[in-house]
C-alpha cells in the first residue's frame, strides 16, 4: 500500500473503505492511492483513486460514494451531507479516460516497454448496487456494495481476468518492470512525505485505535475487581487513567497508583483537574481509604509487602474494594527482582473479571515485528500501520556510538523531526557514562533527563534521555536506544523489550559487534513467532 497509511482527512470514507479492503487483501502487488496526473486527454489534470500494479496487468480503481444514479444519460451523485452533483461522462468513462492517460504517460516515460502491458479497470460503489451491466461497462469491470461486503479480492481479480483475456498478447509484469512502474508513479524520494509528517500521519491512525480500545471501558467499568492484561502499546496506562477520570465523574474518591514515581508525575499531569488522587506507592497517604483504586503496571507491585500496603487505601479491602489491575505480564514482571507469583494467585483469589487488550495501539508493524522478534514478547496485533524501518548503526566504542547517534540525530533535523519528538532509551541507565553524554546538545545544556519533575508535560519540546526503568509507560515518536552492554540474562531482554516498545514511529538502535552477534541469536529463536505475528496483523 502507497501511502502505508491514510491520514484522518486526506480522503473520502468510501475511499478509506476501499484503501482498507486493499490493504487486507491476499493479491500480490502495490496498490497506489490518489495518483495524481499532470496530464489527461482533455482535462488539465486528472486523479486515480487507486492503481493497482498487479502481476498480469495495471488495473485503475475508480471509486464513487454514496449514492449514485444514471438518468438518461446524466449521472448524478450525492454525498452524506446531501450534495448533489451531476455530469455527463459517468464514472466509467471517466476512468477510461483515466486509464488511456495514465498508459499514455508511462509510454513517454519508460517507452516501448509499456506496449507489453496489459491495463484494465474496475469501477467501486461501495454504497449501492448498479445495473450488473449495461450498455456501458461489463459485469466484469464492476463492483457494487454487495460484492464489495462479500469479498472485494474477488471482484479485483475477476477484472484482472476481464481484462487480461482481452489482451491476450501482453505479458506479465515481471519483477524489474514492476520496480520501474512504482520508482515512475510514486518515486520514493521526492514523492513521499518527510519522517514528521509521516510520524504525524501514524499519530492519528494510533489515536483512532485507542478510541477503540475504549470501548472495553463497560466491561472494566461495570465489574468491581478487574485485572487487565496487555503488552507493552496496548494502550494499559491510558486505560487506567480513562477508568480513572470515569470513577471519579461519580462522585467515589478515587486512587491512581504504581510503582514508578516517573510515571506518576506523567499520570498526574494527564488527570489534572479532576478529583483523582496520583500517588506512587512509596508516597501513599496514611490513614486514608479510597472508594476506587486503580493500580497501574500490576506486575511492578505483585509482592506481598506492596499488596498489604495497597490493601491499606482500598475501602473494603481485597476481598470487598473496588480495583482495578492494568499489568504486563509480557516481559516486564521482572525487572525488580521482587515478583512473586504467589503473590498474583492471591489476588486472584478474589476473583477479579479478567480483560485482555490484543491490540498493538502503539507500535508501528516494522517496530512491532522487530521487537517480538529480538525479545520474543507477545507484542499484540499491531494495527498503528507500517512505519520507517527500524535501522540498526554498527559501533565499535562509545566514541563511535556518541558519533552514530549524532548523525542520526542530524538526519532526524533534516527530516523536520522536533527535538521534542526524540527520546534516547540507555539500558545501562547512568547517564555518567552514557553514549550520550558528549552529544552536543547535551553539552550545551539542550538535553533533559527523564525524573519525576520532568515527567509532568511528558515529552516536552526538548531532546530528552531516559534510562529503561524510567520510561517504562511513557513513549514518544521516536527512540535511540544506546549503552547496550549486554544481552545475556533475562533481565537485560527486559530492558530491552521496554526499549524498544517505546516509539510509535521510528526506532534507532546502537550495536556492538557482540551486541549484533547475540542480536542474531534471539531473531534466530524468535522470528518465525514473530513473521507469524506479523502475517496476522495483515490479515
Amino acid at each position: 500500500m502507497i501511502p502505508a497509511e491514510l491520514g484522518a482527512d486526506l480522503t473520502t470514507s468510501s475511499e478509506r473503505r476501499v484503501f482498507d479492503a486493499l490493504a487486507l487483501s491476499d493479491s500480490r502487488g502495490t496498490a497506489l492511492h490518489s495518483l495524481n496526473l499532470p496530464t489527461h486527454g482533455y482535462k488539465l489534470t486528472s486523479e486515480l483513486d487507486f492503481v493497482l500494479l498487479l502481476e498480469e496487468l495495471v488495473l485503475v480503481v475508480e471509486v464513487k460514494g454514496a449514492q449514485v444514479s444514471c438518468n438518461n444519460g446524466l449521472w448524478t451523485y450525492s454525498d452524506r451531507s446531501g450534495h448533489f452533483r451531476q455530469d455527463r461522462e459517468g464514472p466509467f468513462k471517466q476512468v477510461t479516460s483515466g486509464m488511456y492517460a495514465l498508459r499514455n504517460r508511462l509510454r513517454e516515460r519508460l517507452g516501448v516497454l509499456v506496449d507489453d502491458i496489459a491495463f484494465g479497470f474496475l469501477v467501486v460503489t461501495p454504497d449501492i448496487d448498479l445495473a450488473l451491466s449495461s450498455f456501458e461497462w461489463d459485469a466484469e469491470t464492476y463492483c457494487g456494495r454487495g460484492q464489495f461486503n462479500r469479498d472485494f479480492t474477488t471482484a479485483v481479480n475477476r477484472a484482472a481476468t476481464y481484462w487480461r483475456g482481452r489482451q491476450a498478447d501482453k505479458h506479465p509484469i515481471d519483477k524489474s518492470i514492476h520496480v520501474q512502474l512504482v520508482q515512475e508513479l510514486r518515486p520514493s524520494f521526492d514523492r513521499s512525505p518527510l519522517l514528521d509528517a509521516r510520524a504525524s500521519a501514524l499519530d492519528a491512525a494510533l489515536v483512532r485505535l485507542t478510541d477503540e480500545q475504549f470501548s472495553r471501558l463497560d466491561l472494566i467499568s461495570e465489574a468491581p475487581r478487574v485485572i487487565c492484561n496487555g503488552g507493552a502499546g496496548t494502550g494499559k496506562t491510558f486505560l487506567a487513567a480513562e477508568v480513572a477520570r470515569r470513577k471519579a465523574l461519580t462522585g467515589q474518591s478515587v486512587l491512581f497508583t504504581c510503582r514508578s514515581e516517573v510515571l506518576a508525575g506523567f499520570v498526574r499531569d494527564l488527570l489534572a483537574g479532576t478529583s483523582v488522587a496520583v500517588h506512587a506507592t512509596s508516597e501513599l497517604p496514611v490513614h486514608k481509604e479510597f472508594d476506587v483504586v486503580v493500580i497501574d503496571e500490576a506486575q511492578d507491585l505483585m509482592n506481598y509487602a506492596s499488596l498489604d500496603r495497597l490493601e491499606e487505601v482500598i475501602a473494603g479491602g481485597w476481598n470487598n474494594g473496588q480495583w482495578v489491575m492494568f499489568m504486563d505480564q509480557n516481559r516486564q514482571a521482572h525487572l525488580y527482582g521482587d515478583y512473586d507469583l504467589d503473590a498474583l494467585q492471591f489476588v486472584l483469589s478474589f476473583h477479579p473479571v479478567p480483560a485482555t487488550l490484543r491490540i498493538n495501539c502503539r507500535n508501528t508493524r516494522e517496530i512491532a515485528f522487530q521487537t517480538r522478534a529480538l525479545t520474543g514478547a507477545d507484542t499484540g496485533v499491531a494495527a498503528a500501520g507500517a512505519g520507517p524501518e527500524v535501522k540498526f548503526a554498527h559501533v565499535t566504542d562509545r566514541e563511535s556510538e556518541t558519533a552514530a547517534l549524532e548523525a542520526y540525530l542530524r538526519s532526524l533535523r533534516e527530516q523536520e523531526v522536533s527535538v521534542g519528538h526524540v527520546t534516547i532509551v540507555s539500558l545501562r541507565g547512568d547517564w555518567e557514562t552514557s553514549a550520550a553524554r558528549n552529544l552536543r546538545q547535551a553539552r550545551k545544556g539542550r538535553l533533559r533527563l527523564l525524573d519525576r519533575d520532568t515527567a509532568s508535560g511528558w515529552p516536552g519540546e526538548d531532546l530528552t534521555w531516559a534510562s529503561a526503568i524510567n520510561i517504562k509507560g511513557l513513549e514518544n515518536r521516536f527512540v535511540c536506544v544506546i549503552d547496550i552492554d549486554s544481552l545475556d540474562s533475562e533481565t537485560d531482554i527486559d530492558l530491552l523489550y521496554v526499549a524498544l516498545s517505546r516509539p510509535r514511529a521510528g526506532l534507532w538502535l546502537a550495536i556492538n559487534p557482540a551486541i549484533a552477534s547475540r542480536l542474531a541469536e534471539l531473531y534466530q529463536t524468535h522470528a518465525a513467532t514473530a513473521l507469524g505475528a506479523l502475517n496476522k496483523a495483515g490479515a
